[in-house]
Parts: structure tokens; sequence; C-alpha cells
């Protein structure tokens, strides 16, 4: 993880909506973030920082935005949401147990199921090319519409223990 990573909350404009700029090494990316807390920061190959929040940061979230933030380019190249909508309904947890464990893949829990031991994020070393929208894990991971990913997340079927 590192450290050098600050997240500024903007006012609020509308109640429940909160939104943040990121700022690494006193460099502020001018996308507004959905999320108001930052829960971890890893950096990736140089280039890329991967970015975990959540609203407020408490033990009942419902929702964990993740960010992979270009460095070079200063701007957010992938993001993805876990939660929120319908599916929030067996939340009770915040973002738990976040472990690396290679240089291109985290494992963490957060609204996980039943069958698993939370989730895996792989990073790749560079987008691959995939099809626009996934419905594998509808309604609980919710993406832009894209033809290219930077990183995949998936059920973690490997124990964490």
């Amino acid at each position: 993880m590192i450290s050098n990573v600050v997240v500024k909350r903007l006012p609020l404009r509308k109640p429940g909506k909160i939104y943040s700029l990121v700022e690494v090494d006193g460099v502020c990316c001018n996308e507004k973030l959905k999320g108001g807390y930052l829960e971890a920061a890893f950096s990736y190959n140089d280039d890329y920082i991967l970015l975990f929040l959540s609203q407020n940061g408490d033990a009942w979230e419902e929702i964990l935005s993740i960010y992979l933030l270009d460095l070079k380019r200063n701007k957010i190249v992938e993001r993805a949401r876990i939660g929120g909508g319908y599916s929030s309904w067996f939340a009770g947890n915040g973002i738990d147990d976040i472990k690396i464990l290679s240089d291109n893949t985290i494992s963490f829990e957060f609204m996980s199921f039943k069958d698993s031991d939370g989730w895996l994020l792989e990073l790749f070393n560079k987008p691959i090319k995939t099809f626009p929208f996934a419905l594998r894990y509808l309604p609980y991971i919710s993406r832009p519409i894209s033809s290219k990913r930077y990183f995949l997340i998936k059920k973690n079927k490997i124990s964490l223990n």
C-alpha cells in the first residue's frame, strides 16, 4: 500500500451523494470520484494507482468504488463499483482483509458471496479487449460499458486464511 494519496471530499450537492478529488504527491486528478473515504491505495507498475473508496469508511458500507488512476495521463482509466442498488440489502460489512497475492492480484472482502472468500482483482500489464459489458456478477458489480479493461474482478474461491 502507498501513503502519498489524499482524498479530498467535495461539498455535498445532493443528500447521500459523496464525491471527492484525489491527490497523489500533491498533484490533483481533476476527475470527481464517487466516495469520500480512502480505504486503500496500491501502486502498480509505477504508472498506476489502484484506489478503493467507500462512502464514509464505516462498518456498514453499501458501496465500494474502485478506480485505476494513470499517473502519466493524470486521469482515471478504469472504474468499477460493488454494491448499491438492490444488492445492498445484504450489506453489513465494510471492506476487509485486503491482501496482495502477487504483483498484479489483490484479494479483499466486501459484500462477499456465501461460497467464496470475497473478491479477486487482477490487473493487466496492458488493457485487454473484452465484451463491452459483463453480466456475470450483476447486480453486485457495475462498470461503464467498454471494449477494453485494465482489471478484472471475480469471486475469490481461494481461501484467504
